[in-house]
């Protein structure tokens, strides 16, 4: 079977225990041996054979180094203590939620500013472990003008309690609470997807969820697969966490504009005018880490077929990492304007990492 992790729990080795309290020289050669395997076997097969072109990079952008996946453009700093749960992007600032009981919070970073942190508050109650957030909008009419206008809110999961939050931007003030479930009865991550009002759950098992995003209620469910070889023999692939829709073909880096409106119809330049369009476009996908595994994975939102992955190992080298350290977890896009030739740019940090880093993937 396509497996990345031999434990089942958020926190390897055993779900009590916090990676500090575990016995870090076990849980590193378990997880090295674990993402080499799975990242060998990867590597053999001809889509990510043909991935690892020398695209040259732009002459637009400054970039530190490069790797084969990606460029390396910026490096800021983060907070050690924060156990990154997920990233999402709003109106000039990057998010993040964190996770751990009695440690988890939500914050607002500034990029523009070393990721300085602006606004952070604790998860209420205490004992909620938090899990992934994302920043969506809902189209509302004004009761007074009779107008529409965009409501914008951020969502956050739970592992193990089936609470989800829903806070105003920018404020981050509580809106109200929701209970869900899943496969697994965990959660794990989530992504807005605009123009479908969806959202994308993951929940630790091969299964996407998809929900309305008005109602939250489950609409249907894809699976997770990777083909292997030129048999294109396909497993179903487990702990897929963090995840980001993010669109290739636009020019704002990944954030995407189109909205349906009430007729079916799209607006603020969006892809489809009538039922018969389809659902995504080709450049459209879930960008996804999947647990203990430094890469990034992307996702055909309607097939549920991993189509690339993004080998990360080199961007913060497992033998460098300090005791404590946990995995590669956290996605956003940046808002930045994407220029010809160049690829999408995305933040991406870990849990308990020292630092987030700006990069830019190479197609």
């Amino acid at each position: 079977p396509f497996t990345i992790a031999t434990c089942s729990a958020q926190i390897c080795s055993h779900p009590a225990k916090t990676p500090a309290q575990s016995n870090p020289s076990t849980m590193k050669v378990l997880a090295i041996a674990i993402a080499l395997k799975l990242l060998s076997a990867l590597l053999k097969t001809e889509a990510l054979a043909t991935a690892s072109n020398n695209a040259p990079p732009s002459a637009t952008s400054k970039i530190l180094r490069s790797s084969r996946d990606y460029h390396l453009l910026e490096e800021a700093p983060h907070d050690t203590s924060s156990f990154t749960q997920g990233l999402t992007y709003f109106d000039g600032h990057v998010y993040e939620g964190t996770g751990l009981e009695q440690k988890s919070h939500l914050m607002r970073h500034d990029p523009s500013n070393q990721m300085k942190t602006l606004d952070k508050i604790p998860m209420t109650p205490s004992h909620l472990f938090g899990e992934g957030i994302s920043h969506y909008y809902l189209w509302k009419t004004d009761e007074h003008g009779g107008s529409r206008i965009k409501e914008h809110r951020l969502i956050q999961l739970t592992w193990k309690d089936k609470v989800g939050k829903i806070y105003s931007l920018p404020e981050m003030q509580l809106v109200k609470e929701f209970s869900y479930d899943t496969v697994t009865g965990e959660g794990w991550g989530i992504t807005f997807v605009s123009h479908r009002k969806e959202f994308y759950v993951s929940d630790g098992s091969e299964y996407l969820m998809v929900w309305d995003a008005e109602t939250l209620e489950e609409k249907r469910r894809i699976v997770v697969t990777f083909e292997r070889g030129e048999a294109g023999s396909s497993e179903n692939v487990k702990n897929v966490n963090e995840l980001e829709f993010v669109d290739f073909g636009t020019d704002n880096n990944g954030v995407g504009d189109s909205e349906i409106d009430d007729n079916g119809q799209c607006s603020e330049g969006g892809i489809c005018s009538d039922a018969s369009s389809p659902l995504f476009t080709p450049t459209m996908k879930i960008l996804a880490n999947i647990w203990y595994q430094d890469v990034l994975v992307s996702i055909d939102p309607e097939s549920g077929k991993i189509s690339r992955v993004y080998d990360l190992r080199d961007i913060f080298p497992f033998e460098q990492r300090p005791e404590g350290c946990d995995c590669l977890n956290g996605i956003s896009v940046t808002g930045a304007t994407k220029k010809d030739g160049e690829g999408l740019e995305v933040w991406v940090t870990g849990k308990l990492w020292p630092k987030m880093y700006r990069i830019q993937l190479i197609d």
